[in-house]
């Protein structure tokens, strides 16, 4: 047991040290800026994760929690309803890329596409019942209409808010992890290999 968390501690300082401090904050300020966009335009996505995957890919999933859980908790302060309740979210998505990245799937788009569509999925699943439970399934993103929708079908207000996640966040995933890859495969290598996980976009044998 001291071996594991000595890892741990290890693997959350390797994550949030030296050039990891700075893109964390940019990571949390981008999620913030690209979410309330989306939000304000009522798009049908909701663009708010890729400062999140960004953060996974080059740093690590310890690295990005921590900048989605920053930003949802400025969010709360500063616009509604308050994301910080979607912080379980924020964890699953941070775990997932940072596990999903470490076996390469950002170093190809059609690999990044698909593996953001299962996020997508997962993200819906813990997603519904935050948002069925505390916002009736109304966060005021663009594409609310669906739970309207679902709810005049006479579904359940938790089953009309998973079914809502199922057509959004797949695409929203899938968006950002492709958003994610253009991003990452457009950074010059020195910059790059600064970074804890930058095997994770050129590995050793590039």
């Amino acid at each position: 047991m001291k071996n594991v968390l000595e890892s741990f501690r290890t693997s959350i300082r390797k994550e949030t040290s030296g050039v990891s401090i700075p893109f964390i904050a940019f990571g949390a300020a981008l999620n913030l800026s690209l979410g309330q966009i989306a939000g304000l335009l009522k798009l049908p996505v909701y663009l708010d994760s890729i400062g999140t995957v960004l953060v996974a890919v080059l740093c690590g999933p310890w690295a990005a929690v921590i900048a989605g859980s920053v930003a949802n908790t400025i969010g709360s302060i500063t616009f509604s309803p308050p994301s910080v309740f979607f912080i379980p979210t924020v964890i699953v998505i941070g775990a997932f890329t940072g596990i999903v990245a470490r076996h390469g799937v950002f170093r190809k788009w059609y690999t990044a596409l698909p593996a953001g569509v299962i996020q997508g999925l997962l993200a819906a699943a813990v997603s519904a019942p935050i948002s069925a439970y505390l916002f009736s399934g109304i966060t005021l993103s663009g594409m609310d209409f669906l739970v309207m929708f679902f709810r005049a079908e006479g579904k359940s207000i938790l089953l009309s808010t998973f079914l809502q996640g199922l057509i959004a966040d797949p695409l929203d995933k899938a968006i950002t992890y492709t958003a994610a890859w253009v991003i990452v495969r457009q950074l010059p290598h020195r910059i790059v290999i600064r970074f804890p996980r930058y095997e994770n976009v050129f590995p050793s044998s590039d």
